[in-house]
């Protein structure tokens, strides 16, 4: 397992309840840090300007080997703007339901 990937007891839960929600809202916030960490690991690759194929002496798998590094600097950007869209969103959402369980907490005491 690397360190982008959870256990299933650390993945955010959401369990109906009787029509209730139950958010593990820390969880959340720790998926979305973690996505837009690997945004940043991702878009920090071969910043360097290293090739890939560098090393190989062969021509036509250096070739191929920098064709695939280059498509993969294409889409890279791409890739990085989703997962930190998609943490963005988490973080919103731990955000949302931090405010609403606050505001059942308030409303519950008056």
């Amino acid at each position: 397992m690397d360190n982008f990937q959870r256990e299933a007891s650390e993945l955010p839960t959401v369990m109906p309840m009787g029509g209730a929600l139950d958010v593990d809202i820390d969880a959340l916030r720790r998926l979305a840090a973690d996505l837009v960490g690997l945004a940043a690991r991702l878009d920090a690759d071969n910043k360097d300007g290293t090739g890939i194929g560098d090393w190989i002496s062969d021509p036509k798998i250096r070739t191929a080997l920098k064709n695939i590094q280059h498509d993969w600097s294409h889409k890279r950007g791409e890739f990085v703007g989703y997962l930190r869209g998609v943490g963005q969103a988490a973080h919103a959402a731990a955000d949302a339901y931090a405010q609403t369980e606050q505001q059942i907490a308030t409303a519950a005491r008056r």
